[in-house]
């Protein structure tokens, strides 16, 4: 499939957004006077963008698709720049039909830490293709610190195989924990324990939403470590704009929501419910999906500007045609090997964990008669568990038995009179 027509479709694409662009304030205007409420004007423009922002994405797919002369590559350059035209309709239609947005949202959401783990993926492959065996590599080189203020925290990982391992744990980490903060969020709010923007101690929303966001910058300051590490020989790739544009697309979409929840709990937004059955949570919602039609235009012209298809376009490297290598966007084995090898590594330091503690609890519990003997005789507390150990010298000994015998003899003599004058006391008597 060739693209004999692709400068045209950039020139066709222009005038398009040019005209738009030009149309759109007088559509404005033109709404205001027929009195159209501000949801289906809020709708109708976020659609405008919805369908430019489109184009873009599905042409740069289209043209890494058509040019896949580096699988390893491009398969995590694909599915990155799925991330516009899903963020955009996502938003699209839940700022259309508000009450699936908890359904809608959560695909958002997941695609986001999606994202995130093919663009480390993309770079460690693109490492392991030029430089081989990346551990090794990386043990020769000097000890990156740890950025501020975890450098104060943290101990730094040791260059080579430890530290590849715990930046691939940080960010894969995140493409659990966002799914399972996602489910935990639909299931407690079928239960009503979660409403989004509510601050109250017994509500799931401000547990879920710490969680998702140390997740979330764990994950993203693994890449700044990784990227301090290999900035050299990243830079024939130009990594620095590629992180930016996925960078600023989670932050900004994610802090902004939040901070519209804090807006609508401070009561900065507020609504008259009387007239409406929106609420003030309902607006910062619908703000936050209309705002993301209009940034994902942005986002994808950033995409197309950082993932150039032309960077892989080798007329030189055979290709298997456009249809054929569709099917490798849907691979997602490598996603899956490198989740379960994650897990298991969690699993076994867990498990290697609980042990140590239960031996070393057994430890003291064996421990703790012995050590409890020597507190009560250190304070004096004597214990008799025998009769008194005979010393070692004989005569002692037999000095020792005849007091013993001497004494019992005078005992019994006392006894013998006591009794014959009480027998003489009683009998007068009998």
């Amino acid at each position: 499939m060739a693209w004999p027509f692709r400068r045209v479709f950039r020139v066709f694409w222009w005038v398009l957004c040019t005209a738009t662009f030009c149309a759109l304030p007088l559509t404005i205007w033109e709404f205001r006077n027929q009195g159209w409420s501000p949801h289906y004007m809020g709708w109708f423009i976020g659609g405008i963008f919805v369908i430019l922002t489109i184009p873009i994405a599905v042409y740069e797919v289209a043209m890494h698709t058509e040019y896949y002369t580096r699988p390893r590559l491009q398969r995590h350059v694909i599915r990155i720049l799925w991330m516009v035209p899903i963020y955009s309709l996502d938003a699209w239609f839940a700022l259309r039909f508000k009450d699936a947005r908890a359904y809608l949202d959560p695909i958002r959401e997941i695609y986001e830490a999606y994202v995130i783990y093919n663009f480390y993926a993309y770079l460690m492959n693109y490492l392991e293709d030029e430089l081989g065996l990346v551990d090794e590599h990386l043990g020769k080189k000097a000890q990156v610190q740890h950025i501020w203020p975890c450098n104060y925290i943290l101990k730094p990982w040791k260059m080579g195989q430890e530290f590849i391992w715990e930046t691939k744990k940080g960010v894969t980490s995140y493409v659990i924990v966002r799914p399972l903060c996602t489910l935990l969020a639909l299931i407690t709010s079928q239960a009503g324990c979660y409403t989004e923007g509510s601050w109250k101690p017994n509500n799931s929303y401000p547990y879920l939403a710490m969680a998702t966001n140390l997740s979330q910058m764990w994950a993203l300051y693994c890449l700044v470590m990784f990227y301090h590490a290999f900035k050299d020989e990243l830079q024939p790739i130009r990594p620095l704009s590629k992180f930016l544009c996925i960078k600023a697309v989670v932050f900004l979409t994610f802090w902004q929501g939040l901070t519209l929840n804090i807006l609508v709990a401070v009561g900065a937004i507020q609504v008259n419910e009387q007239f409406t059955t929106y609420t003030a949570a309902d607006v910062a919602e619908g703000l936050q999906d209309f705002l993301i039609c209009i940034e994902m235009f942005l986002a994808a012209m950033a995409h197309a500007y950082a993932f150039p298809p032309r960077d892989y376009m080798d007329p030189n490297i055979p290709t298997k045609g456009f249809f054929t290598n569709v099917q490798y966007m849907f691979d997602l084995r490598d996603v899956v090997v490198d989740v379960q090898g994650v897990l298991e590594e969690h699993l076994q330091t867990t498990a290697e964990t609980g042990k140590a503690a239960l031996v070393k609890t057994a430890q003291g519990l064996a421990q703790a008669p012995t050590q409890l003997l020597q507190v009560l005789q250190g304070q004096g507390v004597g214990v008799r568990t025998h009769d008194p150990v005979p010393t070692s010298d004989p005569d002692e000994d037999n000095t020792y038995s005849r007091a013993l015998l001497s004494s019992d003899d005078a005992t019994g003599r006392r006894q013998t009179r006591s009794d014959r004058a009480s027998s003489s006391c009683a009998g007068p008597h009998s």
